[in-house]
């Protein structure tokens, strides 16, 4: 695989895995802290608009 293959694909990946890790310690501080759970829209959105990126990437090639 090209570098520059992969590189594209770890910028793409990047985003996705740094939102979920947002999402997954907002839902372990809420368990721990007794907390509401935020309002997740925009970063369950900015997951959406990432894996959309992915996908428009994997079917270009």
């Amino acid at each position: 695989m090209p570098v520059f293959h992969t590189k594209t694909i770890e910028s793409i990946l990047e985003p996705v895995a740094q939102q979920i890790s947002h999402l997954v310690i907002m839902h372990e501080e809420g368990e721990v802290d007794g907390k509401a759970i935020p309002d997740l829209t925009a970063p369950v959105a900015a997951v959406q608009a990432a894996v959309s990126n992915l996908v428009r990437e994997v079917q270009k090639t």
